[in-house]
């Protein structure tokens, strides 16, 4: 996303300086992926629980808020995008 989406980079302080080259060995990129992924995971093991899911995202989105350029516009995109991906994959198989 970084590679295409330069407004979005901007939204991370600790990226920003890093060369678009270098972010494959980034710990600090490591270890933000491995939070969003089990965000993700979370949102995804509780589908069926549209109360519990809509609550998660919501408390998420909130607490993003604090960080300077931060987009609720590309947050929900980007949750949006990567749930409708797993569930295309789920019940295409």
């Amino acid at each position: 996303m970084f590679e295409t989406r330069a407004d979005v980079m901007a939204m991370f302080e600790q990226f920003r300086s890093v060369d678009k080259a270098d972010l494959g060995t980034s710990q600090a990129l490591e270890n933000h992926a491995l939070l969003v992924m089990n965000a993700l995971d979370e949102a995804i093991t509780n589908m069926d629980d549209p109360e519990f899911l809509i609550d998660m995202l919501l408390n998420t989105g909130k607490s993003h808020q604090r960080f300077e350029n931060f987009s609720m516009q590309i947050f929900w995109v980007t949750i949006c995008c990567a749930i409708i991906r797993y569930d295309t994959i789920r019940y295409c198989r």
